[in-house]
């Protein structure tokens, strides 16, 4: 039996194969707390991190970071805004985490609507304008929950230059049924003339203007996914009943590469040696 969050932090950092049902279960179900919340955000900013949640003994990155971030639905604040986002901002993704990461995307726009859509606008103006390819596409999910003070900057995005993710982000703004947002893709269809956005733009106009009729309007993955976090999980339960599963990929560390434990030194004068 768990006694304590000392207690479930340590068999969530340590565990490497299988899903920590009771610990998870325990931290959910505690008050919330300033030890807890950072503990939430140490593990989200470092999700992806070759230090934080390395195994040396095992030398692959352990998947307690997705464990806190089921933790986090039960725990939501504003110290998780900046973390989370900033797990969009790496190709070096695992794409179990991603999904977590979405529904708690979700999670935070439906309990902060105000404050945590602000931040994700800013943060979609930001890769836009550093012409950024990473995934920030899967903040996207947080403009299910915008409100109608937000739409217009939204809508300002399609006017930005070296959008990579512009598909995507009509896709979603075509969910939404606006009349705004429909006024707004007839203003910029020119622009994109000969290009696939352009498609995009027009099947949704045609959409909106009840020309296409057979059209099933996306919804929020927020709306869609289990909220029981056991169900959901459940049926992974075999993709993590061993230390290869696909979250858990082994590390590539070249010999006079910095080793990931932190230490500073080079992985030739570090950990590579405790291991031969």
């Amino acid at each position: 039996m768990i006694r304590s969050i000392k207690q479930a932090f340590d068999i969530i950092d340590s565990k490497v194969t299988g899903i920590p049902y009771e610990a998870i279960d325990y931290l959910r179900h505690h008050e919330t707390c300033d030890e807890l919340n950072e503990k939430l955000v140490y593990a989200l900013k470092n999700a992806y991190s070759g230090k934080a949640y390395y195994s040396e003994k095992h030398r692959i990155m352990l998947p307690a970071p997705l464990w806190y971030a089921v933790v986090a639905e039960k725990h939501l604040s504003e110290e998780l805004f900046e973390p989370l986002l900033e797990m969009f901002t790496t190709e070096e993704d695992w794409d179990v985490m991603n999904e977590q990461a979405v529904y708690l995307v979700g999670l935070l726009a439906k309990a902060f609507p105000g404050a945590f859509l602000e931040k994700v606008l800013f943060f979609i103006e930001e890769n836009i304008r550093k012409e950024n390819k990473t995934p920030y596409i899967f903040c996207f999910e947080a403009l299910y929950y915008a409100q109608d003070n937000h739409f217009e900057r939204i809508h300002a995005m399609l006017d930005k230059e070296n959008f990579h993710w512009v598909d995507h982000y009509v896709r979603v703004l075509g969910d939404l049924m606006r009349q705004d947002t429909l006024e707004k893709f007839k203003e910029i269809l020119p622009k994109f003339e000969g290009k696939h956005t352009a498609i995009e733009l027009q099947y949704y106009i045609d959409v909106m203007e009840g020309k296409i009729t057979d059209f099933q309007k996306g919804v929020a993955f927020c709306e869609m996914r289990d909220p029981d976090w056991k169900n959901h999980y459940q049926h992974m339960e075999q993709m993590f009943a061993t230390s290869q599963s696909p979250i858990q990929q082994e590390v590539k560390v070249n010999r006079n590469d910095a080793c990931p434990c932190g230490s500073g030194k080079k992985y030739k004068n570090c950990c590579l040696q405790k291991l031969s």
